[in-house]
C-alpha cells in the first residue's frame, strides 16, 4: 500500500536521503524542516505516517509529537481523511540510554536510530501501515 509520509528533519541532506528511501519503498515522502512546519502541514494535508527527527531548532520532535497527540484529541490532525491516531516514528542519532523511553513518553510510537537502514525502515513503515490503515 502506498503511503504519504511526512519526513521531519532540519538537515536537508538527511531529509533528501529519507525522501529517496521512502520513494524507493513505493511511498511518497514530503519534507518539513522542524516540528512547527510539521504541525502546519499536518493540519492542512493528509499523511499516513510521520518520520520525526528528535533534535531540531524552532520546535523539536518531542514537543511536536506531544502537540500532535493533543491536537488529535481535538480532531485537528488529519489521517487518511478521518481523524484517528497518526503513527509517529522517532529518528535520531542519539543512542544514549533512555532515549527510546523519552520518545515513547512524548507520544511517538516507535524509534529508529540514524543512520537508518532501508530494510529496517521498510519493516517499520509496513508494520504501521498494515495495522493502522
Amino acid at each position: 500500500m502506498k503511503a504519504r509520509i511526512l519526513i521531519v528533519d532540519d538537515n536537508a541532506v538527511n531529509q533528501k536521503v529519507l525522501i529517496g528511501m521512502v520513494k524507493k519503498l513505493g511511498h511518497e515522502g514530503v519534507g518539513a524542516i522542524n516540528g512547527e512546519e510539521a504541525i502546519n502541514k499536518l493540519t492542512a494535508e493528509k499523511f499516513s505516517l510521520v518520520l520525526m527527527d528528535c533534535n531540531m531548532p524552532v520546535m523539536d520532535g518531542y514537543t511536536a509529537s506531544q502537540t500532535i497527540r493533543e491536537m488529535e484529541l481535538l480532531g485537528q490532525i488529519k489521517h487518511e481523511g478521518v481523524f484517528k491516531h497518526l503513527p509517529v516514528i522517532a529518528l535520531t542519532a542519539d543512542v544514549v540510554k533512555g532515549i527510546r523511553e523519552k520518545c515513547i513518553n512524548s507520544g511517538m510510537d516507535d524509534y529508529l536510530s540514524k543512520p537508518v537502514d532501508i530494510n529496517v525502515l521498510d519493516n517499520c513503515i509496513s508494520s504501521f501501515l498494515e495495522n493502522k490503515i
